[in-house]
């Protein structure tokens, strides 16, 4: 029985050779266009995510600004200022807080002997560095001793480093910031970064102990407020929590959402989340409409070889065969068409992956990323063949079934 399938199906691919190349070509490009696109599709998506996390994950920004509501007799317009000192408290004042940290952000000329260049300070605690993925490759970050000493030490970003410190290595070694000398006790790991809030990337950056600088410019008041709740879900209800705490202790009306701005990456994350599914679908559905088209020159074909073997199927009709047998064995061919054509696609789609992965140039692989064969790609391209190649096999199928044995052998 199997035997004569493949047989069939053998003779009915030799017959016509130029119209069996044209139909598989057409399975082969569109399940080629389906595995790229969907496996593209993903790796922007991932290699997008990675650039937003790099500036931190699951973190909630606050930026004290005016008052736009008036306040017990105070008119609107009125500075919201928070101290650092405040900040610290929050943790023992506002329930569900993990970490947090005040941050005073400058701009200021950075030196070391003959390179200069006007970077981002960021005067921060320690529970800066895993909010913001600001991890050490070399040296360490800030500390607790750093802060209750108030020391001129530094860790600064990998692009700056290499910038100031092109002939050597930075640690240990002094910089000038505005003139007054710090220790370099830290340089950033290259990370992806796709936006920010405040000043350069973090990669341009010099972070220092808050208390320093405060103290070493005479800055009383923060710029920021950077927190990560315990539990992510609740990010929105704690951030409610600390706009309130700070409207009775800084006095302005706890209803002026204004008084101090947000932003939660959290619910930004979410979006960004919904966003790429959404072009992945998109994508997958732009190929699946390629992989019609050679669905349909399946069916196509298959409704020519019913055609020619009318009398083959009127002799079996008439000899017992079951309508069922013909319907299964002219769906069997179809869709054996679809997935040989299907396994050429794969095999031409894994080469181009490879040879992208082979490559890999950086300049494009932070912003596209490097497609891969994973699971959701292949399932899903494997869901599309077989959806395709049951409605392409299923046509011409029913029409042999349907076939009238008696009108058949007269042919």
């Amino acid at each position: 029985m199997l035997a004569a399938f493949f047989r069939n199906l053998g003779r009915d691919l030799v017959r016509q050779p130029l119209r069996t190349v044209l139909t598989l070509s057409g399975v082969v490009w569109g399940t080629f266009s389906v595995v790229l696109l969907v496996a593209f599709g993903e790796s922007v998506g991932k290699a997008q995510t990675k650039r937003f996390h790099g500036m931190g994950h699951s973190i909630v920004l606050l930026f004290p600004s005016r008052t736009t509501l008036p306040w017990q007799g105070l008119q609107k317009g009125k500075a919201v200022r928070i101290t650092p000192e405040q900040v610290e408290d929050l943790p023992d004042k506002v329930p569900g807080i993990e970490l947090i940290s005040p941050e005073f952000v400058q701009g200021r000329r950075i030196r070391f002997e003959r390179q200069e260049f006007l970077s981002t300070i960021r005067g921060v605690n320690p529970s800066f560095e895993l909010m913001r993925n600001t991890i050490a490759a070399r040296g360490r970050f800030l500390n607790a001793t750093d802060m209750e000493e108030r020391r001129r030490v530094c860790m600064i970003g990998d692009v700056l480093a290499s910038d100031l410190f092109s002939d050597g290595d930075p640690l240990a070694r002094q910089i000038l910031i505005e003139g007054v000398p710090f220790t370099v006790v830290g340089v950033m790991a290259k990370k992806l970064q796709g936006s920010n809030y405040n000043g350069n990337r973090d990669e341009r950056c010099a972070f220092i102990p808050w208390t320093t600088f405060s103290a070493l410019y005479g800055q009383k008041y923060i710029s920021n407020i950077i927190f990560r709740p315990l539990e992510p879900a609740r990010s929105q209800a704690v951030m409610g929590d600390i706009k309130r705490h700070f409207a009775k202790l800084v006095g302005f009306d706890p209803a002026d959402t204004d008084a101090i701005a947000d932003w939660d990456t959290l619910e930004a994350q979410r979006m960004f989340t919904t966003f790429f599914l959404a072009f992945n679908v998109f994508l997958g559905v732009l190929g699946a409409f390629t992989l019609l088209v050679g669905g349909v020159g399946v069916a196509s074909i298959m409704m020519v070889v019913v055609e020619e073997r009318t009398r083959e199927i009127g002799v079996k009709l008439a000899v017992g065969a079951r309508r069922r047998t013909i319907l299964l064995q002219f769906f069997g061919e179809s869709l054996a068409i679809m997935l040989l054509g299907g396994f050429v696609g794969f095999a031409l789609s894994t080469f181009v992956i490879r040879a992208v992965e082979t490559v890999n140039l950086p300049a494009v692989t932070d912003f596209v990323g490097t497609p891969a064969l994973s699971p959701p790609v292949v399932v899903s391209t494997i869901l599309i063949l077989l959806a395709i190649g049951t409605v392409s096999g299923l046509i011409p199928a029913r029409r042999a079934a349907s076939t009238n044995p008696i009108a058949a052998l007269r042919k």
